[in-house]
């Protein structure tokens, strides 16, 4: 997750499916139709109208060695992000994605980290993505510009049909990246699976154009060249959970600490650091 939004500058996409699903009351979404679909979506992801949307995810990495998992360190992030729609079937998205690797036990952010498999002491990045220019469709993302390691590498981004059960409403959004290496790195392989849950009568009411929502995701990534691996077969997974926010100071208290001490401009203006072009903050 930590690498997401950076690897995803410029990237494709693939076609999802959609199964017709049954309404549910008067007022539900036919969330077997591409607008209705899409709709939901973006009342998940972020908003029908172009607020400043936020979204934050606790979570914790670990290392896989023979089949073991290995506890490395845990992550909090907070992605910001604002739609506009620009056609009947898709919006354009500006995205910002701040994260930070904490301790695995205490949750406090570090800034060198042992590794448990091989014992190299190595010096860990703080990770500011973006902002990326993204298009979202009802079959998934489609990302404007390749930045940074996406460059070579293919993405097959898709969203699955919707599961409903009575008020709920579930959308897993699948990733999966790989390439080729650049000479002495090893291959990349990126898959990620996040899982939003609302309620339909949130999604199906005219005036919520964003709506609570609960964010869950499992990530399986090889292992990045600064985690001090070297050849060491093998790589990492990772979980996490949280919700969508409506207000800055709704992030998790940690969160904006660290953010306040290392990105003070995205707390001060955050509609501006969106607008921003990547690398000049």
């Amino acid at each position: 997750m930590m690498d997401r939004r950076e690897l995803l500058f410029g990237l494709g996409v693939s076609a999802a499916g959609f199964a017709a699903l049954p309404a549910f009351g008067r007022a539900a979404l036919d969330l077997g139709d591409r607008a209705d679909f899409l709709t939901a979506c973006v009342k998940m992801r972020g908003s029908l109208d172009d607020r400043l949307s936020l979204g934050w995810v606790n979570g914790k990495r670990y290392a896989v060695v023979d089949h073991e998992a290995i506890p490395m360190m845990g992550m909090l992030a907070a992605t910001l992000t604002r739609y506009r729609r620009v056609s009947a079937e898709a919006f354009a998205v500006r995205s910002l994605e701040i994260a930070y690797f904490t301790d695995f036990d205490s949750g406090e952010l570090i800034e060198t980290w042992k590794n448990p498999v091989t014992g190299v002491v190595v010096d860990v990045p703080r990770t500011r993505m973006g902002p990326s220019s993204l298009t979202v469709t009802a079959d998934g993302l489609e990302v404007q510009m390749p930045v940074g390691e996406a460059r070579g590498l293919k993405l097959n981004h898709r969203f699955e049909p919707a599961v409903v059960r009575g008020d709920d409403v579930w959308i897993n959004e699948v990733i999966g990246v790989n390439g080729k290496a650049r000479p002495g790195q090893q291959p990349f392989v990126y898959n990620e699976m996040t899982t939003y849950q609302a309620q339909m009568s949130d999604l199906a009411d005219p005036d919520q154009p964003t709506v609570p929502t609960n964010v869950s995701f499992h990530g399986l990534v090889t292992y990045r060249p600064w985690m001090g691996f070297g050849d060491t077969p093998g790589h990492t997974t990772a979980h996490g959970a949280g919700t969508r926010a409506s207000r800055i100071e709704d992030l998790p208290g940690y969160w904006l600490e660290l953010t306040e001490r290392f990105h003070p401009d995205v707390l001060d203006d955050p509609l501006g650091a969106l607008d921003t072009e990547a690398g000049e903050a």
